[in-house]
């Protein structure tokens, strides 16, 4: 199958417990890069950390302790990149692209949702610059690209990327046109996706701008897209758009 290009250059301790009986076995990746030794905020608890996430991944709670937010996060440096997952998702989704960012010299974390999502990703986001990051890029999938777009401007992003997302979920409107973020946007999405229409995700990117939408053949969906024959594809635009956040 050959991509559809819509874009230029496309070439873009209850809670502990709780998370490791959700996460699964996956092997640990043996040569993640080192986490940033910085201990926790009054506002954060230290928890263990989940048994799919990276070596050197550490984690903690934020928010209300009956409904908390769990984050996680590995890497060093100054430049932070927040992947937030899909509905009903947790940190565990994002382990692979974790590993990757961060040997590529990001600070990378993910979370778990909370019944308040918004609340959800932004204190994710305080949390990552808490540990050291200096400026933060969002890319999130379905859902969590939805929000990364919709907050993207309350949480000073410096870059967007979000993967299949629907303009409205529950509540929070990302179409481009209600958005006051102006900064490095990108858009991908699958022609034949039947979670959430092209059509959709495409609200998300700015009219005026072609090339903060991609559209690739197929139906896969968010995370998914790593899984597929558009991965590398996929790496490279996200690649691409973080430089230019960070660099911007």
């Amino acid at each position: 199958m050959h991509t559809v290009v819509k874009r230029s250059a496309v070439v873009v301790a209850a809670v502990g417990a709780l998370l490791l009986a959700g996460c699964g076995a996956d092997d640990p990746a043996p040569d993640a890069e080192p986490t940033v030794s910085v201990g926790p905020s009054p506002a954060m608890r230290t928890i263990d950390t989940p048994t799919c996430l990276p070596e050197g991944t550490a984690a903690a709670a934020t928010g209300p302790e009956e409904d908390p937010t769990v984050v996680a996060w590995t890497g060093s440096g100054t430049q932070g990149v927040l992947l937030a997952p899909q509905n009903q998702s947790d940190v565990c989704q994002w382990s692979e692209q974790m590993t990757r960012l961060a040997g590529e010299g990001y600070l990378v974390a993910s979370f778990t949702w909370a019944d308040d999502s918004a609340g959800s990703l932004l204190g994710a986001v305080d949390v990552l610059r808490s540990v050291g990051a200096e400026e933060v890029a969002l890319v999130g999938a379905s859902k969590g690209g939805t929000f990364s777009a919709a907050l993207a401007d309350e949480a000073d992003a410096v870059a967007v990327v979000a993967l299949g997302p629907p303009a409205t979920f529950d509540g929070i409107d990302a179409a481009s046109e209600a958005s006051s973020y102006e900064g490095p946007l990108l858009v991908i999405a699958s022609t034949d996706d039947s979670s959430v229409s092209a059509g959709s995700s495409r609200e998300v990117a700015r009219a005026d701008d072609p090339d903060t939408f991609v559209e690739l053949d197929g139906s896969a969906h968010g995370v998914a897209l790593f899984s597929g024959e558009h991965r590398a594809a996929v790496e490279e635009a996200i690649d691409e758009l973080l430089a230019e956040g960070f660099e911007g």
